[in-house]
């Protein structure tokens, strides 16, 4: 709901997983590999359990990176025959690499009997992405392996210590809209925002000041930073310290109702991503200030990583519809493209179907 790029400097975000989904189905396999279908795309891979090549512009990435990093532990691997699909989009900003990835961990932990806690897996998620060259934080990996439905998390990324926070049933609804310009986080500048704090963080360290993230900062200390540090890295660690107090203001909103407060948080980030943190584009920009002067919507903000991919709104459900449809011209009208709207519902992060869900799954 908001904490963006807090989680890999060790700050608090408040995620929650959504009933978009990635769905597993697996059998064993006589082959000495693992064939993975994805169903979306048509299309099958077999990796070799010594280990194959990362393809940095293809999904197979991330099942080979959890080969990798199983063999890296010694944990035993065997033939399996993977399928999977779903409604989760892919490269939308919604985390589906790390929905690909914890999907396939905690399914290989239950095929494998590693017998792993949720803890380990969320290492073992995170390293596998790390290893396909994207130094994301832990959020993503957290959430996926811990949501229940109705609430976010309040997580503290460096102790991973959290609270479960329930959303008010009565209010406004949440809505995702995929802006339709997907990215690939290998190729974007993300790692050079990672960098960007890591420097900050440095140059506060040369001063004297005992700190081992920008968590660890004030607004007083960032000002000193500043005497020496780039602009422009300082903006991004502003940003960070800013969004860090926004996530704890949304808690607050929630248990509150205070709808009002939670929109502006929403167009606050949002301003921040775009003109702080240089993550924004021209597309999420267009969707974000066409619905600001709107009625009926509360705040909205790009979602995830940025350099294209989702907003998240927060709106009064009444007449959506006609909303949308203004929306739909605007940007149409302005980047000849349109994008797609999924309502919000908070449920189960990563499990098993028992028979009764996967039944209603397949006659769906």
């Amino acid at each position: 709901m908001i904490g963006e790029h807090t989680d890999y400097n060790e700050g608090w975000v408040l995620p929650g997983a959504s009933d978009l989904h990635l769905l597993f189905a697996a059998v064993p396999d006589h082959q000495p590999a693992i064939r993975i279908r994805a169903d979306r795309f048509a299309e099958e891979v077999t990796l070799d359990l010594d280990g194959s090549p990362l393809l940095t512009d293809h999904w197979s990435r991330f099942p080979a990176a959890v080969i990798h990093t199983a063999r890296a532990y010694n944990l035993p691997l065997a033939g399996l025959h993977i399928l999977f699909g779903g409604t989760l989009p892919m490269g939308a900003g919604m985390s589906s690499s790390s929905a690909l990835t914890c999907g396939l961990v905690y399914l290989m932990n239950h095929q494998f009997n590693w017998q792993l806690p949720n803890s380990k897996l969320i290492e073992l998620a995170r390293e596998s992405e790390h290893r396909t060259g994207v130094r994301g934080g832990v959020m993503d990996q957290f959430a996926i392996l811990n949501s229940i439905p109705g609430h976010v998390q309040l997580l503290d990324c460096r102790t991973l210590v959290f609270r479960q926070i329930q959303l008010p049933t009565e209010g406004p609804s949440w809505f995702i809209l995929d802006s339709g310009v997907h990215h690939n986080l290998v190729e974007s500048p993300y790692n050079q925002r990672r960098e960007a704090c890591e420097r900050i963080v440095e140059e506060g360290r040369l001063m004297g000041l005992t700190i081992k993230s920008l968590r660890d900062l004030d607004d007083y200390q960032l000002g000193r930073i500043s005497e020496s540090a780039s602009h422009t890295d300082v903006e991004k660690a502003r940003f960070v310290l800013d969004e860090n107090a926004r996530v704890h203001q949304m808690v607050e909103a929630f248990t509150t109702n205070n709808w009002t407060l939670a929109g502006q948080l929403l167009y606050q980030c949002h301003q921040g991503l775009r003109h702080q943190y240089q993550v924004s584009c021209p597309e999420l920009d267009t969707i974000v200030d066409t619905l600001s002067n709107l009625p009926g919507i509360y705040g909205a903000r790009l979602m995830g990583a940025g350099f294209g991919g989702s907003v998240l709104v927060l709106a009064n459900p009444d007449g959506i519809e006609k909303t949308w449809t203004v929306v739909q011209d605007v940007y149409y009208q302005l980047h000849n493209l349109h994008f797609t709207t999924y309502p919000v519902r908070l449920d189960q992060g990563v499990h098993i179907l028992d028979e009764e869900h996967l039944n209603n799954y397949l006659h769906e």
